[in-house]
């Protein structure tokens, strides 16, 4: 297990709870869109923000991250918080495409 898995799932729980400190720090970052109902990012751009976030990320090259999140079980984890994270715009590459953390209504 790399350092960075406990990193990662740490990482989107606290979005998931709406950890307020985070959510202001995500939206003052222009590459990403950050609504009371989902949050959208690509991988790159979430890449380049868990590096400044947190040190561990800068341990792992981008294809190893990629290899990280896809692994991950980061859906299983939020789901009792009421989230999950879907694809919002498939570009057909993984880079390009589009991905949201939603959060459930009700």
């Amino acid at each position: 297990m790399h350092a960075a898995e406990p990193a990662l799932a740490s990482f989107f729980e606290q979005v998931a709870q709406k950890d307020n400190t985070l959510l202001n720090t995500i939206k003052q970052e222009a590459c990403f869109r950050l609504d009371q109902a989902q949050w959208h990012f690509t991988l790159p751009d979430l890449y380049s923000f868990l590096q400044l976030y947190d040190d561990v990320f800068n341990l792992v090259d981008y294809s190893q991250f990629r290899q990280l999140v896809f692994s991950s079980t980061v859906n299983q984890d939020i789901k009792p918080y009421g989230a999950e994270i879907i694809i919002t715009d498939n570009q057909g590459k993984v880079d390009k495409t589009g991905y949201a953390l939603v959060w459930q209504t009700g």
